[in-house]
């Protein structure tokens, strides 16, 4: 074989070298640490399962190589334009896919998953890239279609249509916490246009936005209001999640059993950690070790400075994120990027405060870091996505201006 052939195949693997490479690598030690950390939390259960670190390791390798995969395409194969003309299909599809789970049994009480043999997949995961690709698309539509700039309720009809949909899939499969994160994805995307029609419809939004979570506030925080209604509606999860919250230390060996352990393994770290692999919180009290309470894990064992370079590596690909946000012209670059900063940091916020407690604990995942396939893919898809308008803003508008 040639080496102009070795070279152009050694490039269909690569992303575009327009890509920004500090997100690259950031993106690429958050998944090492989680890797590392999972391998960690699993060790505890090589005395009943002693294949487990092998499985461990296969499994998240097989994610990693999926979740670069999907990062590939959409870094080099998603374009607007063809995605603009089917949209039309892929929409049903997509939703028809997120009712999936309701045929199949629950779990950690949300109808969120489908569940085969040992392989399962929570396709609301993928709704969450979904809704920031269909806003944007709202906006290259109007680019070509400039009417739509002059009609308020034209520009995001199809994105509103999708997000209420979605809105009602996932609030009937009890899953709360994606439902927070593509609620507050969705706003901050339709927020980021400037257009003149949309600026009465940005502010009665906000002010929505600010009453909805005084009222949280008041119903669940300061009162028990919000949580004696809940016990009673198949929601009485989240009620027993706000008691963890208030005091996780009123049922230890019952429903705080989980939290609890969270926090003594935090307060065990000693600011500077026990060390890598010495955990104790993983054997056994800790049953989502690898997964929702990750961090938990990962503080006992590198103390401050691990959560520290955690904050850092996410700290950099939010500021690339927003850095090329504020670079560009194009709305629907803005929008992409922008979505993709606020989709990150909710997950970080909503675990790391879960596992705090800090928040209500909503068992939504720590992005590159825990345990889960669908999650894994789903991020590199949205980084993927991320990507490719960085190298259209990198080629188009940059390079120009340079």
């Amino acid at each position: 074989m040639s080496k102009q052939k070795k070279r152009e195949k050694s490039s269909l693997l690569a992303l575009d070298p327009k890509c920004d490479k500090y997100i690259n690598w950031a993106v690429m030690l958050l998944l090492l640490i989680g890797t590392f950390t999972i391998v960690s939390t699993n060790v505890g259960k090589t005395t009943y399962a002693p294949d487990i670190v092998k499985t461990v390791v296969f499994k998240q390798c097989v994610f990693m190589i999926c979740g670069y995969v999907a990062m590939l395409f959409m870094n080099k194969m998603f374009r607007f334009g063809w995605y603009s003309a089917l949209e039309i299909l892929i929409i049903p599809i997509c939703l028809f896919i997120m009712v999936l789970p309701f045929a199949f049994p629950e779990i950690g009480g949300s109808h969120a998953w489908i569940q085969i043999g040992s392989i399962s997949l929570q396709p609301s995961e993928f709704a969450k890239p979904f809704i920031i690709i269909i806003c944007a698309t709202c906006l290259y539509r109007a680019k070509k279609k400039t009417s739509m700039l002059k009609d308020k309720g034209k520009l995001f009809k199809r994105a509103w249509i999708v997000f209420i949909c979605i809105c009602i899939i996932i609030f009937c499969q009890k899953d709360i916490g994606t439902l927070v994160i593509i609620g507050f994805t969705f706003l901050s995307c339709i927020m980021i246009p400037k257009y003149p029609v949309l600026q009465h419809m940005q502010r009665r939004l906000k002010f929505l936005v600010y009453a909805v979570i005084i009222a949280v506030v008041a119903l669940f925080g300061f009162t028990n209001i919000g949580s004696e209604v809940l016990k009673s509606t198949p929601f009485a999860h989240i009620a027993v999640r706000v008691e963890n919250f208030k005091d996780p230390y009123t049922d230890v060996y019952g429903d705080g059993y989980q939290p609890a352990n969270s926090l003594y393994g935090i307060a065990s770290s000693n600011i500077v950690g026990k060390g890598i692999g010495n955990s104790a919180r993983k054997y056994g009290y800790l049953t989502q070790a690898d997964n929702d309470y990750i961090l938990a894990v990962l503080i006992e064992e590198t103390g401050v400075f691990g959560l520290l370079g955690i904050v850092i590596l996410y700290g950099i690909i939010e500021y690339r994120l927003f850095y090329y946000a504020f670079k560009t012209s194009e709305d629907m670059y803005k929008v992409i990027l922008g979505g993709t900063g606020v989709y990150l940091f909710m997950h970080f916020f909503l675990n790391a405060g879960g596992v705090a407690c800090l928040i209500p604990f909503t068992g939504v995942p720590l992005l590159f870091i825990s345990s889960g396939g669908t999650s894994v893919i789903s991020i590199m898809l949205t980084m993927g996505l991320a990507q490719n308008c960085i190298c259209s803003i990198r080629r188009k508008e940059m390079d120009r201006l340079s």
